[in-house]
């Protein structure tokens, strides 16, 4: 969604759940709040390796991923 406006992210949201409705979709995005909003499952990679892989609501409490994209301390 890079280098879209708020309106033109939300027009492609909806389109993209649309067309993948019923269907596998593979997508690449930096724009989490896009992730989170369409993605059932969530594979984090840093460096090359994945990090995580669960659903949008443990991605998020998930302190490896804090750590590595919001620069948290891991207790």
């Amino acid at each position: 969604m890079a280098g879209m406006s708020h309106g033109e992210t939300e027009h492609m949201v909806a389109l993209i759940r649309k067309v993948s409705e019923n269907r596998t979709l593979l997508m690449i995005e930096h724009d989490m709040g896009v992730v989170f909003d369409l993605a059932d499952r969530i594979s984090v990679l840093v460096y090359g390796e994945v990090i995580a892989s669960d659903t949008p609501e443990r991605i998020k409490a998930n302190a490896s991923v804090q750590q590595a994209y919001l620069g948290t301390e891991v207790a």
